[in-house]
């Protein structure tokens, strides 16, 4: 479990690091949740959705979001849950196709974090 919580404060990192030119509207905060939420929760995988930078834009713009449409922030933060949720997916999976799930969960078994 403890993995979850690394690979989390990563995302969180990645999404509040990312460059956002300007402030999205309230307007485009809303019509973009709507869609992404959408697109988020139709598929049983998320090989249709976009790549790893993208949704990264994605989930800094979800956070922008919440500052411009304040009324409405648990919507983005819950959108933003759903992609870190996707990205966390990911990471994973590639740490398993690479063999380096196992050497990541020993190492920090040993405090290597």
């Amino acid at each position: 479990m403890k993995h979850f919580v690394a690979l989390a404060l990563f995302f969180l990192t990645v999404s509040v690091t990312a460059q956002v030119e300007h402030a999205p509207t309230v307007a485009q905060c809303q019509a973009d949740q709507r869609l992404w939420l959408a697109k988020l929760e139709a598929l049983p995988t998320d090989t249709g959705l976009p790549d790893f930078t993208t949704l990264s834009l994605w989930s800094s713009e979800m956070d922008n979001c919440q500052r411009v449409d304040p009324i409405n922030r648990w919507l983005y933060y819950n959108v933003h849950g759903e992609i870190s949720d996707v990205q966390a997916a990911r990471m994973i999976r590639f740490l398993g196709r690479q063999g380096l799930y196992s050497k990541f969960i020993a190492e920090d078994a040993d405090g290597k974090r």
